[in-house]
């Protein structure tokens, strides 16, 4: 028997004098706990240089023990003077409420650093934390009391009333403008703004198909607008009295010129390419622009 104990203590020896035990510090705050505070406890070791925390030594998270819990482990390492200092910063939760008060224990900590076959461990007995219960641990009379239920306060409802009026007012004048901008004003009588109109249906017409009949159609669509912008027939030999009752339109003059010389040529002489309808809703809606403040 005794040969056998013999080489499995020789075997032992090695790893016993391997591991060797360093001091270390904690500091924690033991009082003002409640239910739900996380505890914040700071371990700081000092080892020679090398040594390297083996985190499987760590306490393992979210099972500490019956009142709290191990949340969160921040390692911190800094060297100076040929040694390392190594601070972690434990974050304890207590999940679980008592009924008097109580110290409640922390765990105890054993904490490996290894350099190749050498460990340096640092032990520490559990800090200890003092918990305070739910309820108070003694009712007196005034707090066993029911209190009186508070009334409600009485609200002023002017700033309200002046918001919501302001509201109302603030949609019906985007609606008044929209309405405008698109001649929805029934009250306007007849369409005031006949270029934005003739914008609007040649895009239309462009939407519905890629015929060449549109081309047609978007011509006479603007030329439309324009006999009711001006309020007579226009023509391209009737431009020049055009451009000097609506100087607005010199602008575009030679647009406008180069428009009239197109429809004559595709009504009058059967030419189809003497304008697209990407030109005419372009000239369209420079127009347009001339009709929107």
């Amino acid at each position: 028997m005794l040969r056998l104990l013999l080489p499995l203590l020789l075997l032992a020896l090695p790893v016993f004098a391997a591991e060797k035990s360093i001091n270390a510090q904690s500091f924690v705050r033991d009082v003002g706990y409640r239910v739900g505070d996380v505890v914040q406890q700071r371990v700081e070791v000092i080892t020679p240089e090398g040594y390297l925390l083996d985190e499987s030594s760590l306490p393992k998270k979210l099972g500490a023990g019956a009142h709290i819990e191990l949340r969160n482990v921040a390692i911190q390492t800094s060297e100076s003077a040929e040694k390392v200092k190594h601070v972690l910063n434990f974050e304890w939760q207590v999940f679980r409420t008592l009924r008097d008060v109580r110290v409640i224990p922390l765990r105890t900590l054993e904490l490996n650093f290894r350099k190749g076959d050498e460990v340096l461990v640092a032990r520490l007995q559990a800090a200890e934390i003092l918990m305070a219960p739910m309820l108070p641990t003694m009712l007196t009379k005034e707090q066993a009391t029911p209190r009186e239920a508070i009334e409600p306060q009485p609200q002023a409802w002017q700033p309200i009333l002046q918001q919501f009026g302001l509201a109302i007012a603030g949609l019906l004048i985007t609606a008044l403008y929209f309405a405008w901008r698109f001649d929805y004003l029934p009250f306007l009588g007849k369409r005031t703004s006949p270029f934005r109109q003739a914008a609007r249906d040649i895009r239309r017409t462009r939407k519905s198909s890629a015929d060449t009949a549109n081309v047609q159609s978007a011509m006479r669509i603007l030329s439309r607008a324009f006999n009711t912008y001006a309020k007579a027939s226009v023509t391209y030999e009737s431009l020049s009295p055009l451009f000097a009752s609506h100087p607005e339109l010199h602008g575009q003059q030679r647009e406008i010129e180069q428009f009239f010389m197109a429809t004559q040529q595709v009504f009058f002489a059967g030419k189809t390419d003497a304008m697209t309808q990407v030109q005419v809703e372009k000239l369209a809606r420079q127009l347009s622009l001339l009709e929107t403040p």
